[in-house]
């Protein structure tokens, strides 16, 4: 109940106090639970100074870390800023690019899994394509907190977006063959389909290769950049990837292209991974 209620003072900061005070303040709050991390927080730190050691050299991780803290608070921010956005405001900080792959996508007719990682602003990337008018689903893991999970789900279906469990996944078939999008993020398990990134051995939730394998449909990967100078973002839909339904190989191959597609953007971009749970990898060669 109380991290309900902690959601529910930042929803009213967020949308009550001015845009770039509440960004201010944001930072601020991620600035003293990095340096004066406890409990589970030092725990959160520790996993992102991790999971940045596959990307990035020792001298240069902790500057990193930090702003991966200022990003995520920034992301919650802008979440719970949604209650008082309404769609000609959300264009006005979001634009898409790579619509066409997404439409080439669903000229197949078989719907698309729109593939990304705990990047960015992931929930404002599916907002933004619902208010473009795709049918768009969200398949998620339900919070432990049935409030906060009710809370996270109200302001999704603002942003006509749809919510399925992963407990659930005989909806997520059927939207498919209604020819919708569903987006979900593969980054964290560590049970699933093998791939190579940065020279190293990680693996992938293989759930959504498995789906797009039985059920024909299309993956894009998808992914959120945004500007540190002024908050806009800008979401990008990459080239379809489609899987041999003759072929299981054709999973790993899948899993692969979007692990290297993913890896371009960490490169780039590595303070925008906000993944909170250590990642296990190895070295490429198995040692």
């Amino acid at each position: 109940m109380w991290l309900f209620i902690l959601y529910k003072i930042g929803e009213a900061l967020s949308c009550y106090l001015p845009f770039s005070l509440s960004r201010w303040l944001a930072e601020r709050i991620a600035d003293f639970f990095f340096f004066f991390s406890f409990g589970k927080y030092r725990v959160y730190r520790e996993a992102v100074l991790h999971n940045l050691s596959l990307i990035l050299q020792d001298n240069t991780r902790t500057g990193c870390a930090r702003e991966v803290f200022r990003n995520f608070a920034n992301y919650l921010r802008e979440f719970l800023l949604l209650k008082k956005l309404d769609k000609s405001e959300f264009f006005k900080r979001v634009i898409l690019l790579g619509c066409e792959n997404l439409d080439a996508a669903l000229k197949k007719d078989k719907g698309v899994l729109l593939l990304s990682a705990h990047f960015g602003n992931w929930e404002w990337g599916g907002m933004a394509l619902a208010w473009y008018g795709y049918r768009m689903y969200f398949l998620v893991r339900p919070h432990a907190n049935p409030y906060t999970y009710r809370l996270f789900c109200n302001l999704r279906e603002k942003a006509r977006v749809r919510v399925i469990s992963v407990n659930y996944l005989k909806r997520a078939l059927m939207a498919l063959r209604d020819n919708s999008v569903i987006a979900t993020l593969i980054d964290e398990s560590d049970k699933g389909i093998e791939v190579n990134m940065f020279g190293k051995k990680l693996t992938l939730a293989s759930g959504p290769f498995e789906i797009a394998y039985k059920s024909g449909a299309l993956i894009c990967p998808a992914f959120m950049i945004r500007d540190k100078e002024t908050g806009k973002q800008k979401g990008i839909v990459e080239t379809p990837i489609e899987l041999n339904s003759q072929d299981k190989g054709s999973m790993e191959k899948a899993a692969q292209k979007f692990a290297e597609i993913m890896e371009d953007y960490l490169r780039f971009y590595p303070d925008h991974w906000f993944l909170f749970k250590k990642k296990i990898f190895s070295c490429g060669n198995g040692e």
